[in-house]
């Protein structure tokens, strides 16, 4: 997956194997190895590709993700943990 702007321009490279739509300046993308992870508007990965799952919204800065072991936190922005759930 990848992504274009409204013209039909791709602006970002067909590079994921799973893209969600942008979501208070983030989307969830899904690397090779079905990790998820990050990236903003410039396609630059800006949370690390290391969680199993992950919500495609941003909620107040925050966004629900799991990790291997089935555990679930909340993440800022910047990918820091926040609390968990």
């Amino acid at each position: 997956w990848g992504y274009i702007d409204t013209t039909g321009k791709l602006v970002i490279s067909c590079q994921w194997k799973d893209a969600a739509i942008f979501s208070d300046g983030l989307a969830a993308v899904k690397n090779e190895q079905n990790k998820y992870g990050f990236i903003n508007k410039k396609g630059e990965l800006v949370i690390p590709c290391q969680w199993k799952v992950a919500d495609t919204y941003f909620s107040e800065g925050q966004v629900g993700v799991e990790d291997e072991q089935g555990k679930c936190f909340h993440i800022d922005k910047t990918g820091t943990v926040v609390e968990k759930c």
